[in-house]
């Protein structure tokens, strides 16, 4: 178990120096992320096999895996901004959050995707934990919703 809290933040920092211009990475060993679980109730359901995930990556190798499938490219007017946090709960789950701003719909302040996994030690390496995807939620932020900070899991409008 030490050894995974000793593994992940020297993933984090290898994934931070990969990523691209106007995007922050940031990698948190315990507990769960501000968002809620993912549910129908808070977001707009998605197929997590979409993701293209194997079962196969630890936690920092799904971040960067959502965060290159999901984040693509910066939008070109220069003010987008991609965050990916990965979060072990410390109970056998563990979740990834993606959250953009400055995306080019101006209906849109922020979008946030949020993929759960379960945690489970590799068979075959000793010390290291493999994520599963086990559900993908989105939900964001409208620019003129009554309010602009709360997120939802309905169309802007």
């Amino acid at each position: 178990m030490k050894r995974r809290h000793l593994i992940l933040p020297a993933l984090c920092a290898a994934l931070a120096a990969c990523a691209p211009a106007g995007t922050t990475t940031t990698q948190t060993a315990t507990g769960w992320p501000i968002a809620p679980r993912v549910n129908p109730d808070d977001y707009m359901m998605r197929d997590a096999a979409s993701l293209g995930l194997t079962g196969a990556e630890i936690l920092p190798e799904a971040a960067a895996a959502i965060r290159t499938r999901l984040a693509g490219e910066p939008a070109a007017e220069g003010n987008a901004a991609d965050t990916v946090n990965a979060y072990d709960a410390g109970d056998g789950t563990g979740a990834v959050v993606l959250t953009r701003s400055g995306l080019p719909d101006d209906s849109i302040r922020a979008e946030q995707h949020v993929v759960e996994f379960q945690l489970r030690p590799d068979p075959q390496v000793e010390g290291r934990v493999l994520a599963v995807p086990q559900a993908y939620g989105m939900r964001q932020q409208c620019y003129r919703a009554a309010d602009p900070d709360a997120w939802t899991n309905q169309p802007c409008p």
